[in-house]
C-alpha cells in the first residue's frame, strides 16, 4: 500500500532526490530551494554538500535562525512516497524581497515529472497552508506562470483568488520571468 507523507528534508533521500533532479532535465525543481546550493557553491550530488543544504533548509524554519542577506525565513516540506522523493513545497514566512512580493510569493512547489497528475501538488500546497496558519499569516501570495494551467487549477482548488496577471514586460526585465505571471491570494482562516 502506498504511503505519501509531507516531511522535513532529510539526507536519507539523497539518491532519490538526485533521481528527481535528473527528471527535471537541467531546470531547477520548483519549491526545492536549490538556489541555496548554488549560492554557497554546493554540489548536491556530493553527499557532504547535500547534508549542508538539507541542514540549511531545516535551519531556515527555525525562528532563531537568521537567513543570509536578501533571503527570508522559510519552511520546506518534501513529498515522499514509500521512501521516494516526489517533490517539495517551500513557505516563505514573509515577502521581504521585491522578487517575492512581485513574482515569487509566499509558497513555491514542484512535483517531479514522473509523479505529476496524482494530486500531489494539491497535497503539498495544502500542507504548506497549514504551516502558514500555524505561523499566524493572515493570507499568502502564490504565483505561477500564466501558461501553467495545472498549477493555476491547484492554487484555485486550495482557495486561491486571482488578483492579477502581471505581464512579462513588467516582471521579465526585472526578475527574468519568461512569461506573464498569475498572482493569487489565499486568505487563511
Amino acid at each position: 500500500m502506498s504511503q505519501i507523507d509531507l516531511r522535513k528534508p532529510t539526507t536519507d533521500l539523497h539518491q532519490s532526490f538526485m533521481q528527481s533532479t535528473a527528471e527535471w532535465n537541467g531546470e531547477e525543481q520548483d519549491g526545492a530551494s536549490m538556489f541555496f546550493a548554488d549560492k554557497y557553491g554546493w554540489d548536491l550530488a556530493d553527499h557532504t554538500d547535500f547534508e549542508r543544504w538539507v541542514k540549511l533548509l531545516n535551519d531556515l524554519a527555525k525562528p532563531e535562525f537568521t537567513p543570509a542577506p536578501g533571503f527570508v525565513s522559510q519552511s520546506t516540506l518534501w513529498v515522499v512516497e514509500n521512501g521516494k522523493y516526489l517533490g517539495a513545497v517551500s513557505l516563505r514566512h514573509d515577502l521581504g524581497t521585491g522578487y517575492l512580493a512581485e513574482v515569487g510569493g509566499h509558497i513555491g512547489y514542484g512535483i517531479r515529472p514522473s509523479a505529476r497528475r496524482r494530486g500531489l501538488a494539491k497535497l503539498a500546497l495544502a500542507g504548506s497552508l497549514e504551516q502558514a496558519r500555524s505561523l499566524g499569516l493572515p493570507k499568502v501570495l502564490i504565483t505561477c506562470n500564466d501558461s501553467n494551467i495545472g498549477s493555476a487549477r491547484t492554487i484555485e482548488s486550495c482557495g486561491g483568488v486571482l488578483e492579477s496577471i502581471k505581464p512579462q514586460s513588467e516582471v521579465g526585465p526585472i526578475f527574468g520571468s519568461p512569461e506573464d505571471v498569475r498572482r493569487y491570494w489565499i486568505t487563511l482562516d
